[in-house]
């Protein structure tokens, strides 16, 4: 059974939508004073009186702070490393002045065309290598002609392997969330 509303039913909810709205209007204009009078009073709205970094002020011009000049003078302040090319690993000495900011690279014997140095660095004064270039190789198998990459009897295992038809699948899924409605219901539908 459906239910119509009444010219005088809208009427209502025109009235009552009025006063409700009304009633916000007078909350926006009792806030827009409110804003006003702390203008007034000595605030300034959006304005920005002061930033620090790092506890020294900023300049603050036109409603903003232009922070880029200090980012590069606390990077510029900053220690950094630095590459160094030497011809040979006995050109490093740990013991010199600043050698701990150095990245060394040294080149490689028998080395290609992408990976020309090898890297050392200067850490508790010795000298590192950076990196390892070894690898672990054992209980690698080699592939051999004719051979797979995995053992026969998981050849067998996975050549044992059958797949699901259509009807086992859509078994499987009604058991777990109910038979499925191949036609859904059509919804009743009545006339005023």
């Amino acid at each position: 059974m459906s239910k119509h509303t009444t010219l005088d039913q809208l009427k209502m909810l025109a009235q009552r939508t009025k006063t409700e709205i009304d009633k916000v209007d007078t909350k926006v204009d009792k806030l827009s004073e409110r804003v006003d009078d702390i203008a007034t009073v000595g605030g300034e709205p959006n304005v920005i009186t002061e930033i620090k970094n790092n506890g020294t002020a900023l300049a603050v011009a036109n409603k903003g702070v232009d922070i880029g000049p200090a980012i590069a003078e606390a990077v510029a302040a900053s220690e950094h490393l630095t590459k160094k090319k030497v011809t040979a690993l006995a050109d490093i000495d740990p013991a010199a002045e600043g050698a701990d900011k150095f990245i060394y690279l040294v080149p490689k014997d028998n080395s290609d065309e992408n990976d020309v140095y090898d890297e050392y660095m200067v850490l508790d004064g010795k000298v590192e290598h950076v990196g390892s270039t070894k690898m672990d190789l054992e209980g690698y198998v080699q592939k051999e002609d004719g051979a797979g990459l995995y053992p026969d009897a998981d050849k067998e295992k996975l050549a044992g392997i059958a797949m699901a038809e259509d009807a086992e699948i859509s078994a499987m899924l009604d058991e777990v969330f109910g038979t499925a409605q191949t036609n859904p219901e059509t919804p009743e539908v009545t006339e005023p």
